[in-house]
């Protein structure tokens, strides 16, 4: 009976085959699908930013200031004086005839208005008379100072201005054109001392007066 059955099943196939069927499920090649792509545009990458510029400042400088080269002063000193009438000029230095010697104190107030130059008043006044039957000497006057540092807190100066005084009774009060120069040394703490020798007059026909003064002063 078995081999009745497998018989007939081979029969079955042999005959499925020769009619074109197939029992296994024919295989179908897979076709490839192209799919058309459009291009992306992808922007190039910004440029990094260039880096800041490097701004140098320039070290600020202060310049040494001199002897307190501006601003307002005192000053005061003791003065020699020499006056001597005649038309005969007075010296400081020498026992003249007709000369009158006496000390004296002398007054300053000033400002220095640019570096080398300021303005000057100052009075002088007898205070002792060295030789009897002469009066007390005074003058006052009014003067520009230009002025020039020489080295480290040392500052010459010039004065010319103005002058009126009177001659220890030699003569009448004059006024005329005066001159003279000196020395400033800065001690610091606005302090300083100085020397000077003023021509109080400078005139024909006049009496003649000279003072050298030794003094210190303050710088406010």
């Amino acid at each position: 009976m078995k081999l009745t059955n497998s018989i007939v099943a081979i029969i079955a196939l042999s005959s499925m085959s020769f009619a074109g069927g197939d029992i296994i499920e024919p295989v179908f090649e897979q076709e490839t699908v192209e799919v058309p792509v459009e291009p992306v545009f992808v922007p190039a990458p910004a440029p990094a930013p260039a880096p800041a510029p490097v701004v140098k400042v320039a070290p600020v400088v202060v310049a040494p200031v001199v002897a307190e080269a501006l601003g307002l002063y005192i000053a005061g000193g003791i003065t020699d004086i020499s006056a001597r009438g005649n038309d005969e000029r007075a010296n400081l230095f020498s026992d003249e005839d007709n000369q009158d010697r006496q000390l004296g104190f002398t007054g300053r107030l000033g400002y220095d208005f640019m570096d080398n130059l300021g303005a000057e008043i100052r009075g002088t006044y007898g205070t002792s008379n060295v030789d009897d039957g002469y009066d007390k000497f005074k003058q006052y006057g009014a003067y520009l100072k230009p002025n020039v540092d020489v080295m480290e807190n040392l500052n010459l100066y010039g004065l010319i201005g103005a002058s009126k005084a009177n001659f220890a009774g030699i003569a009448d009060s004059e006024t005329g054109l005066s001159y003279g120069a000196g020395l400033d040394y800065g001690l610091g703490n606005n302090l300083s001392i100085f020397t000077d020798v003023v021509n109080y007059l400078e005139k024909s026909d006049a009496p003649s007066a000279w003072g050298l003064t030794v003094g210190a002063g303050y710088q406010f």
